[in-house]
């Protein structure tokens, strides 16, 4: 048996590679920024200027319609002058739109810009967080599991046994992954992972616990005979482990209780 020791290495922060795309981003939200005020105030002056310009045509046209057969010749300077006035409403208005066309397509870029830069940065994250040594899979993982962070324990110690099975924590990360399927109450699985210590780790420390633990989890699914299978292994190829006399006596509590289909369906 095996007491358990925190490894001291834990990841690197990510490196900065998206430095620059986000100082664009920063540059472009000022330049919108600017160009928004702009807009603002090219908006106010030359809502002002129309709204005059309308006033100048309004009056102008009643004018028309009171005195049209007095004006004679002054009537058709008058129109000219209605006609340059309504060119200049429709010219300033389009200018509006084209300034207000610009700003939308850079809030376009920069919303478009600022999706990737949450993207560099989601992944960046991702990658200082994700260890890349077993030392590292074996600590966080212990933190996840006292933490109470049971799934992430386990997939991080299912790295460590698949990526680095010689690595001499791979037997304990088999066994704790083992250890969680039970708490959680998947018993199967639980006795998967408690059987592979025993098939590749048999001189394991934890092998003889290995071998204890998938008696109980199979005792806990009513599979009896599994369960004294595995009892009895243990007694036989660990005869000085500290846990023979133990499994000896659930192995008798069992015998007696195969009988019993509330406890034992095989």
């Amino acid at each position: 048996m095996r007491l358990l020791v925190l490894a001291a290495a834990l990841p690197g922060a990510a490196g900065c590679f998206w430095t620059t795309t986000k100082s664009e981003g920063q540059a472009l939200r000022r330049d919108v920024d600017s160009l928004d005020k702009r807009i603002a105030g090219k908006e106010a002056d030359l809502s002002g200027k129309i709204a005059e310009l309308k006033a100048v045509l309004d009056d102008a046209t009643k004018l028309l319609k009171r005195n049209s057969a007095d004006l004679g010749a002054d009537v058709d300077g008058l129109r000219d002058d209605i006609r340059k006035a309504t060119g200049l409403v429709a010219a300033m208005q389009g200018d509006v739109n084209e300034l207000k066309a610009a700003g939308a397509r850079r809030d376009e870029r920069l919303t478009a810009l600022e999706g990737r830069l949450a993207a560099i940065e989601a992944k960046a994250a991702t990658a200082a967080a994700a260890p890349t040594s077993p030392d590292d899979m074996w600590t966080l993982g212990e933190s996840a599991f006292k933490a109470g962070r049971l799934d992430e324990a386990k997939d991080l110690w299912k790295r460590l046994a698949q990526s680095y099975p010689g690595h001499a924590r791979a037997d304990d990360a088999l066994y704790f992954r083992g250890e969680i399927f039970a708490r959680q109450t998947d018993h199967e699985n639980a006795i998967r992972e408690y059987q592979k210590v025993f098939d590749k780790y048999a001189d394991s420390p934890l092998a003889d616990d290995a071998l204890f633990r998938a008696g109980d989890a199979a005792f806990a699914l009513k599979q009896c005979t599994e369960a004294r299978a595995y009892y009895g292994v243990l007694k036989q190829k660990y005869p000085k482990s500290e846990l023979k006399k133990l499994a000896d006596d659930k192995d008798k509590t069992i015998k007696a209780a195969a009988k019993n289909r509330a406890k034992c369906d095989a």
